[in-house]
């Protein structure tokens, strides 16, 4: 079981820096061909049809098992990404992204599913904790590549999307020759509404929805506007970019398994109410510095990001310990919350800017609406860990 957990962390790894090569430069990719502004449709878009997908996936994942599920997806992601390699207009890369968008999460889905048929509810938290390490360091890494490659505004973005392109094509062949023989579970068969209500029914998993909502609403204002602040108000460029994004990064790697071991000791509830502490308090900091320092930027970047992994180690041990392997419909439920907070995120922020002084008060409003996650993290009881 344990050779079998490799291969997953290994699988893990390179789908994450696929993922993390493309992660902070599509919204200034996308922005040369639409504008700052429509960025935030876009990805909203792609999260419209992910919650469709994920309306489907129980019943598709049932019928063709994890296995070749996961090698349909991989596929279509590998298409993706090319398409994105060699679009022309703004049409083709809306597109591209959409579905590529998409593809990426249902991903994250089929590889939890595999992770949750190799888990043990007592190590659960360590099992996750060193996933997220694990993956972590991919994103790390893919921003040395971004800080020592030669990465300019416009086109030469391309280069590392093909460079993508050929890391998840590796992840492919990965997953082809190795998890062929991770049998299946009997896979709940429950109609969508069911299922979806019987989740939402569930004080434990309604709560945790609510706390990995915040989180991934945190991601997607600082994923998508972070990257656009630092290059086209503060005139960063994409080296000075990449250290600072090397640095912030760093808690994911640093964290999670640690944190994942002791949460099997003592439970998620204080740990969840330090980390949305951190992940608020740094954020507001955010607000108040508008100098050119890479160092100033990192460390405080940083700082959220300890919040950050704090929160998301434990609400995904939280989860997976409240749910069973043959649950992959929760598992759909629970990793759409990204989808709905990519909708919910941009759309939101394009507002905001409307009634906002400057760009920099988002780091504002997000701190404040990060403060609400200490409050719905101390409402898990100890009959709930």
């Amino acid at each position: 079981m344990k050779h079998n957990r490799k291969i997953i962390y290994s699988a893990g790894f390179l789908f994450s820096l696929s993922v993390a090569l493309m992660a902070y430069i599509n919204s200034s990719f996308l922005s040369a061909f639409v504008g700052e502004k429509l960025v935030g449709v876009i990805y909203a878009s792609g999260s419209v049809v992910l919650i469709l997908a994920f309306l489907l996936i129980p019943r598709i994942f049932g019928k063709l098992g994890g296995y070749k599920f996961l090698l349909l997806i991989i596929g279509l992601d590998i298409l993706s990404i090319l398409a994105f390699v060699l679009a022309k207009n703004a049409w083709s890369v809306i597109i591209a992204f959409i579905f590529g968008f998409a593809f990426n999460t249902i991903i994250i889905f089929s590889l939890d599913e595999f992770l949750e048929i190799l888990s043990k509810n007592s190590t659960t938290g360590g099992i996750r904790g060193a996933y997220l390490t694990i993956t972590s360091l991919a994103w790390i890494l893919s921003q040395l590549i971004l800080t020592f490659g030669k990465i300019k505004e416009g086109f030469p973005f391309r280069g590392v999307y093909l460079l993508a392109f050929f890391v998840m094509t590796l992840f492919f062949f990965l997953s082809l020759f190795t998890l062929k023989n991770i049998s299946d579970p009997r896979y709940d068969k429950i109609k969508t509404i069911k299922f979806v209500g019987r989740f939402f029914k569930n004080k434990n998993l309604f709560r945790i929805y609510g706390i990995n909502f915040l989180l991934q609403f945190f991601y997607s204002w600082m994923v998508i506007y972070t990257p656009i602040y630092l290059f086209a108000y503060l005139d960063f460029d994409w080296k000075q970019i990449g250290m600072i994004f090397s640095v912030m990064l760093l808690p994911f790697i640093i964290f999670p398994f640690p944190l994942g071991k002791y949460s099997d000791k003592i439970g998620e509830r204080k740990l969840l109410m330090l980390g949305f502490f951190m992940t608020a308090f740094f954020t507001f900091i955010l607000f108040f510095i508008q100098k050119h320092e890479v160092w100033i930027w990192a460390l405080v970047l940083f700082a959220t990001r300890a919040g950050a992994s704090t929160i998301e180690t434990m609400s995904d041990a939280y989860f997976f310990k409240h749910i069973k392997p043959e649950n992959e419909e929760f598992v759909g439920v629970y990793r759409s919350v990204p989808s709905m907070a990519y909708i919910i995120g941009p759309l939101s922020a394009s507002l905001v800017f409307l009634l906002v002084p400057s760009f920099n008060f988002i780091f504002l409003i997000l701190g404040a609406l990060m403060l609400c996650g200490i409050y719905l993290s101390s409402t898990i009881k100890k009959s709930d860990i």
